[in-house]
C-alpha cells in the first residue's frame, strides 16, 4: 500500500484509513483514529489522558501531551491526609492535566479536513454503540474502582457499549473548538466535579496547559538512524540500550546468547532511565556520555500499563503515536456528564523529596510512553502498550526487523521477554514459553505482559503489522460500522 495505518482496535484503523481515503493526510488519520481508540479501548485510554508522538514531516519532531501535577497537588497535602504514597484510584489520583486533546490541536493545525470529519467516526461509536472486544468486556467486569458515573456507564454492557455522554463531549469538542476543553464548557464541567468529589484541578489549571513541541533523542544503530521522545518519555533508555547493542554482532549469535545479550545490555540501560529521566533533567549533548549506576534498584512495586499505541503513514509523513489512562481506565474517576475517564498518571509520582520524580506543582512524572522511528534501508513506525516494558517491546522488535531481517507483522509476533521493573523497584525476567530460554521465568505465550504492538514498513511500498496479543485483529466487517 501506497498509506497505511496500524492500531490496536480495527474499528480505528478503519477511521484512520477512511480519512486517508477521501483525502485527509497523517494529521487527518491521526484525528480520526485517535479519537476512535478513546471510544472503542476506553480500557487504555481516554479524553482525560495523554499522548506522546514522534513525527517525520520534513523533520522529525515529538509531541509531549502528557500533564503536570496541579496548583493544589504537593507533598503536604498528601502527607496531611495520611498517604504515605499517592493513591492508584479515585478523585486524588485523577490530578495530572489531561493532554490528550491539547496533542489534537496540534494535529488540527496540519490536517486538510476539519475535526467534524475526522471525529465523525468517534462520534458515531460513541453515540451509536459497538460491540466490545472480549478484552474490553473482561476488562469492565474486571474493574472495581469506578465511580457511580463511570459504573452508570460501563456496567452490563457484554454484548453491546454505547457511551452518549463520551459521544457528546466529542461533539461539543467539534462545535466550540478543541480549547473548550481547557476554556470553555467541557473545562467547566471537570471544575465542577473536581470540587464536588474532592479532586484537585481547576479551570485554572487546565488553562494554563499546552502540549509540547520537542526535538527527538536520535541514535544511529547499525545502518539506521532511530528517533524517539526524550525525557519525560522513557525513549532514553531504548537509545542507551541500543547504543550498547551496536557493539555486538547479533545476528551472528545463538538464541540463548541473543537473548542473554539483550537482558545484559537491558539492565544497564534500565538503570540509566532510573538516573536520567525526570523533569528537569540536564542530558549531556552526546548520549554517549551517559553511563549505568550500578547500584541496587530498590524493591518497590512494579506496575503494567496499560496503553494504545498506532502507526501512520500517509504516503510522506510519517506518525508514531501512543496514549493512555495509565493503569487501565485510569483512575475510575468520571467527570459527570462527559463520559471522560481521567488518568491516574499521577500516582507515578513519589511523595519522598528526596526522590528525583517527587510530586510538585506544575511538574510532569517520568512517563512510560514512548512512540518510534526509523530511517535507514526501510523507514520505521513502531509503538507499543506495555508500561515500564515498552522500551524492551520496541528493542525487541527493532533487533528483528534490523539485524534478523524479519518482516514488521512476524517481528511483532514473535515472542517476547519482559522486565516489568518500575524506576522504583526491580523485578524478575519474564518470557513467553515458546523462547525455551534458561535462567528467567516462563509465563504462557501471548501474554498481555509482552504489550501489545503496531507498526509499519516502509520501502517501495508499506507494509502493516498489529500484535495477536491485542484486539487489532479481530475481525470485523466494514460494513456493520462504515455506512
Amino acid at each position: 500500500m501506497k498509506y497505511n495505518v496500524a492500531t490496536s482496535h480495527p474499528l480505528s484503523t478503519m477511521a484512520g484509513l477512511e480519512a486517508l481515503e477521501k483525502g485527509g493526510n497523517a494529521y487527518d488519520a491521526m484525528l480520526a483514529a485517535s479519537s476512535a481508540l478513546v471510544v472503542v479501548q476506553p480500557q487504555f485510554n481516554g479524553l482525560g489522558g495523554d499522548l506522546f508522538a514522534t513525527i517525520k514531516d520534513g523533520r522529525y519532531y515529538c509531541i509531549n501531551a502528557s500533564g503536570f501535577a496541579p496548583a493544589a497537588a504537593d507533598i503536604d497535602f498528601y502527607s496531611g491526609q495520611g498517604y504515605k504514597e499517592i493513591p492508584k484510584h479515585g478523585p486524588l489520583s485523577s490530578f495530572s492535566i489531561p493532554g490528550l486533546v491539547s496533542s489534537w490541536k496540534i494535529a488540527a493545525e496540519k490536517s486538510t479536513m476539519g475535526i467534524d470529519k475526522n471525529f465523525k467516526r468517534a462520534i458515531q461509536f460513541a453515540l451509536e454503540g459497538f460491540e466490545p472486544s472480549r478484552k474490553l468486556a473482561r476488562a469492565i467486569k474486571n474493574f472495581n474502582d469506578g465511580d457511580n458515573d463511570f459504573n452508570e456507564i460501563y456496567k452490563d454492557t457484554d454484548t453491546w457499549l454505547k457511551q452518549e455522554d463520551l459521544g457528546n463531549t466529542l461533539e461539543t469538542l467539534v462545535k466550540e473548538g478543541l480549547d473548550s476543553f481547557y476554556n470553555g464548557a467541557v473545562a467547566d464541567k471537570i471544575d465542577s466535579d473536581m470540587r464536588e468529589k474532592g479532586g484537585l484541578i481547576r479551570k485554572s489549571d487546565l488553562a494554563e496547559y499546552k502540549a509540547e513541541i520537542l526535538s527527538p533523542i536520535r541514535i544511529k544503530y547499525r545502518e539506521y538512524d532511530v528517533y524517539t521522545n526524550p525525557p519525560v518519555s522513557q525513549g532514553l533508555t531504548a537509545s542507551v540500550w541500543l547504543r550498547d547493542l551496536n557493539g555486538y554482532d547479533l545476528s551472528g549469535m545463538e538464541h540463548q546468547e541473543y537473548y542473554d545479550t539483550l537482558i545484559k545490555t537491558m539492565r544497564d540501560a534500565y538503570n540509566i532511565r532510573r538516573q536520567y529521566i525526570y523533569d528537569g533533567v540536564k542530558l549531556p549533548e552526546n548520549i554517549e556520555d551517559l553511563k549505568p549506576d550500578k547500584s541496587s534498584p530498590g524493591n518497590g512495586n512494579s506496575n503494567i500499563s496499560d496503553t494504545t499505541a498506532f502507526s501512520i503513514f500517509d504516503g510522506s509523513i510519517e506518525i508514531s503515536a501512543i496514549q493512555s489512562n495509565y493503569m487501565g481506565f485510569g483512575s475510575g474517576h468520571n467527570i459527570s456528564g462527559t463520559g471522560i475517564n481521567m488518568n491516574n498518571r499521577g500516582s507515578y509520582f513519589s511523595l519522598d523529596s528526596e526522590n528525583r520524580n517527587h510530586l510538585e506543582p506544575g511538574k510532569k512524572t517520568f512517563h512510560t510512553l514512548m512512540s518510534v522511528l526509523a530511517s535507514g534501508k526501510k523507514d520505521i513506525i513502531l509503538g507499543s502498550m506495555g508500561g515500564d516494558v515498552q522500551p524492551q517491546i520496541n528493542v525487541q522488535i527493532l533487533s528483528r526487523l534490523i539485524d534478523l531481517g524479519y518482516s514488521i507483522p512476524d517481528a511483532i509476533a514473535y515472542p517476547r521477554f519482559a522486565y516489568p521493573a518500575s524506576i522504583y523497584g526491580d523485578s524478575k525476567v519474564y518470557y513467553e514459553s515458546t523462547l525455551r530460554l534458561n535462567h528467567y521465568e516462563p509465563v504462557d505465550d501471548l501474554n498481555d505482559m509482552m504489550g501489545h504492538a503496531q507498526g509499519i514498513t516502509i520501502d517501495s511500498e508499506s507494509e502493516a503489522g498489529v500484535d495477536p496479543r491485542g484486539d487489532g485483529l479481530l475481525r470485523y466487517l466494514r460494513e456493520k460500522y462504515f455506512k
